[in-house]
C-alpha cells in the first residue's frame, strides 16, 4: 500500500512540474515511509511513496516504467492473484525483472489492455500511461477499497490517493463544496462523485476514467446492481477461506484486527487456519467497561492459540490524536472509531505493516438489523394507516413510526442519518441554507441513489450499502490505518464473497430467532427488537458456529465503540467543545452559533449516543477547517 499522485497533459517546464509535484506527494509521506520516486515526462507526471510489503527490492520501487512496452505505472493496493497472473503472462512470453505485483499490472495492461482489471482480485486504485497511444488511465477497484482522486487543472488532470495532495498543485482551489459539506454532517462521509472540495472530484468504486489529449471519457467497469448468475458458485466458507489465504500474501508479517465481534472472530478463526506460523492479533482497550469488549477477544484468542496484544486507548477521543490524523488525512475525522482506529494501528506499526480487519462484513450479510428491517417498519405502517387517527397515532409514537405516514425512501432516511434534514437546517447559517438550497441537491442525489438500486426495498438497501456506504466506510478504514503507515486489507469485501452474499435471500442473512418474534416485534420500537427478536448476519454465525466460542456467535453486535454519549457532556469533549463555544470558530461560516448554544444547551440534558455523534461530526468539522485554514 502506498501514495499516488501526479499530473496527465502537456508539460512545457519540466523543472517547475518536479517543484509541483514534490509539493503534492510531500503530502503522502506518511502513507509511503519506505521510498519515494517520481518520474516527468512531457505529456505525464507521477509519484509515489511506498509502503513496501511485497519485493521489497529496490527494483519494485515506483513509478514503474517499462520502456519496452512503453508503460509507466503509478500504483496503490495489492493484487492478490498476481502470482496466477504471472504465470499466464510467462506462458504468454512475457519476462518478468521483479517479483512485484505491480510488474504484473504493467505486463497485465500490456497483454490483454485496459480490460486487464477485471482480471485482478485485490485492492488498487492507480495512473497508467502508454507512451505509444498517448493515453492515460486512472483505475479504481470494484469495492473503492483504495482511494482516488483528481481535478482538471493547467489543461490536465491532477490526481492522487488524498485531496489534501492535490491541493497543493497551482491553480486547484480550496475552497469547499457546500453540498459535499451539507453530506458529511448527514451521513458523515461525501457520496458520489463529490469531495469537500469544489475543484476535486472522487473516482468511482470499479470506475476508470480514460484521459487523452482530446478527450477524458468515464467507464464503470463493475458494478453490484449489474451482477449476473454465473459467478463462482463455491461455498461461502470455501470463498471466505481462500480471500483470507490471498490476504495472507506479503514478504512481512501480517497480523488482525480482533475485536471481539464475530466478524473479527470469524477472520482470526481463518487466519489461524491458513497461516503457517502462529498469527498475532490486536485489540484496541477503551476504558469504559460497558463498552470495553476486550474480553472476547481474549476468550477468542485463547481458543485459537493465537499471540494476543491487547492496547489500551486512553486518548482515543482526545483532541491532540483528532487533531494529528486531520491533519495527515486532510479530511475531518467523521466515524466515532477513527480516532481509536489510529491510535490502534499506530501500535500495530511497531511490529507489523500489515492489519487483517472484518470491515464489510455488516454491508455484505446484513449487520445493520435497524436498517435492514425497514420493510417490516413498511407492512407495519401500512396496517396502522388503516385504523383511526386516534389509535393509529400513539401506536405510531409507541414503536417508533413517524407521526404521518412516511414513503419507503423517508423512512430509510430517518434510520440512516445522524443528522436530520431539518435539524441541520435549524442550525445552519441563512447563508449556508441557500448555498445548499435547503439540502434539495443532496436530497435528489440520495433519493437517485437509493432508487437505483433494485426492484423490492431490501433490494434497494442491500445495493445501497454496497455501492455508497461500504466505499466510504472502507475509504475511512484506508486513511486511518495509513496516516500510521499501516496497510489495512479487508478479506470480506472479495467480490466473489460480495457476489455470493447478494445472492443469497434476505432470510438467511436476517432472520427472526423464533417463531413468535415477529409477532413481539409488531408493538416494539426497531430499536428495542432489533437483535434482540432478530438474529443478524445468520448465514456466518450459522457457519462458524462450532468454530469459535459461542459468547461470540451469540452477542449482540457492538462495532468498535465510543459512548459518546457519556463523551458529549463530561470533560473529555470540553476541549472540543471550547472550539466552537469560544474564540472565533471557523464553523460560524456555516452553522449558527447562537443556535448551537441552544441545541447544545437543550440536549446535554439527556445526553444520548444519537447526540454523542451529532457534537462529535459538528466539533471534528470545526478542526478541520482550522487547519485548513492554517
Amino acid at each position: 500500500m502506498c501514495g499516488i499522485c501526479g499530473f496527465i497533459g502537456r508539460i512545457t517546464d519540466k523543472s517547475v512540474t518536479e517543484r509541483n509535484l514534490a509539493r503534492c506527494v510531500q503530502r503522502l509521506a506518511h502513507r509511503g515511509p519506505d521510498a519515494s520516486g517520481s518520474c516527468v515526462t512531457s505529456s505525464f507526471a507521477f509519484a509515489h511513496r511506498r509502503l513496501s510489503i511485497i519485493d521489497p527490492d529496490p527494483r519494485s520501487n515506483q513509478p514503474f516504467l517499462d520502456d519496452e512496452l512503453g508503460l509507466t505505472v503509478t500504483y496503490n493496493g495489492e493484487i492478490y492473484n498476481y502470482r496466477d497472473l504471472r504465470r499466464d503472462l510467462l506462458r504468454l512470453g512475457y519476462r518478468f525483472r521483479t517479483e512485484s505485483d505491480t510488474e504484473v499490472l504493467c505486463k497485465a495492461f500490456a497483454c490483454w489492455g485496459i480490460d486487464s482489471v477485471k482480471r485482478l482480485r485485490g485492492m488498487f486504485a492507480f495512473a497508467i500511461h502508454d507512451q505509444k497511444t498517448g493515453t492515460a488511465f486512472l483505475v479504481r477497484d470494484r469495492l473503492g477499497i483504495k482511494p482516488l482522486y483528481y481535478a482538471c487543472a493547467d489543461n490536465g488532470v491532477v490526481f492522487a490517493s488524498q485531496p489534501s495532495a492535490i491541493l497543493h498543485w497551482p491553480r486547484v482551489r480550496s475552497k469547499l463544496d457546500p453540498v459535499g459539506l451539507s453530506s458529511f454532517l448527514s451521513y458523515r462521509a461525501v457520496f458520489g462523485e463529490r469531495s469537500l472540495f469544489a475543484d476535486i472530484q472522487k473516482l468511482q468504486p470499479g470506475s476508470w476514467l480514460k484521459i487523452t489529449a482530446q478527450s477524458r471519457e468515464h467507464t464503470r467497469w463493475w458494478d453490484p446492481a449489474r451482477l449476473n448468475d454465473n459467478g463462482d458458485c463455491s461455498s461461502l466458507e470455501t470463498l471466505i477461506g481462500g480471500a483470507v489465504e490471498e490476504h495472507l500474501a506479503a514478504d512481512t508479517p501480517v497480523a488482525a484486527l480482533l475485536s471481539g465481534g464475530l466478524d473479527s472472530s470469524v477472520l482470526a478463526f481463518e487466519l489461524s487456519r491458513q497461516s503457517s506460523q502462529r498469527p498475532t492479533c490486536f485489540t484496541g482497550v477503551v476504558c469504559d467497561d460497558e463498552y470495553d469488549e476486550s474480553p472476547y477477544a481474549v476468550e477468542v484468542a485463547k481458543s485459537l492459540k493465537l499471540a494476543h496484544v491487547l492496547v489500551r486507548l486512553p486518548g482515543a477521543t482526545s483532541l491532540d490524536v483528532v487533531k494529528r490524523l486531520t491533519a495527515l488525512r486532510g479530511h475531518p475525522v467523521g466515524m466515532h472509531n477513527e480516532a481509536a482506529m489510529y491510535s490502534l494501528a499506530r501500535a500495530v506499526g511497531h511490529s507489523h505493516k500489515v492489519l487483517l480487519t472484518g470491515e464489510g462484513a455488516d454491508e455484505i450479510f446484513l449487520g445493520y438489523s435497524r436498517i435492514f428491517r425497514l420493510p417490516f417498519d413498511l407492512r407495519r405502517q401500512a396496517l396502522l394507516a388503516a385504523l383511526p387517527d386516534v389509535i393509529g397515532r400513539p401506536a405510531r409514537r409507541h414503536i417508533g413510526l413517524p407521526k404521518f405516514k412516511a414513503s419507503e425512501f423517508e423512512l430509510f432516511l430517518g434510520r440512516y442519518t445522524y443528522f436530520p434534514q431539518s435539524e441541520k437546517l435549524a442550525l445552519a447559517t441563512s447563508v449556508w441554507r441557500k448555498d445548499i438550497a435547503y439540502d434539495a441537491e443532496l436530497i435528489d442525489w440520495m433519493n437517485h441513489a437509493y432508487h437505483s438500486g433494485g426492484a423490492t426495498p431490501v433490494d434497494r438497501i442491500r445495493q445501497f450499502f454496497v455501492r455508497h456506504h461500504l466505499s466510504a466506510l472502507l475509504e475511512m478504514v484506508d486513511n486511518t490505518t495509513m496516516a500510521a503507515g499501516v496497510e489495512a486489507r479487508v478479506p470480506f469485501t472479495d467480490h466473489r464473497i460480495v457476489a455470493s452474499a447478494l445472492r443469497m435471500s434476505f432470510s438467511e442473512h436476517l432472520r427472526w430467532k423464533h417463531a413468535f418474534a415477529p409477532f413481539q416485534a409488531a408493538f416494539t420500537s426497531i430499536e428495542k427488537f432489533s437483535e434482540t427478536l432478530d438474529v443478524s448476519k445468520a448465514a456466518l454465525r450459522t457457519l462458524y458456529r462450532d468454530r469459535i466460542p459461542a459468547s461470540v456467535i451469540t452477542r449482540k453486535k457492538l462495532g468498535f465503540p465510543l459512548p459518546l454519549g457519556k463523551w458529549a457532556t463530561d470533560q473529555r469533549s470540553a476541549p472540543f467543545r471550547d472550539l466552537i463555544f469560544k474564540d472565533c470558530p471557523a464553523i460560524a461560516d456555516y452553522l449558527d452559533v447562537g443556535a448551537l448554544r441552544r441545541w447544545y444547551a437543550r440536549h446535554s440534558q439527556a445526553a444520548n449516543d444519537r447526540f454523542g455523534k451529532q457534537l462529535w461530526l459538528i466539533c471534528n468539522l470545526e478542526v478541520f477547517l482550522r487547519e485548513l485554514s492554517s
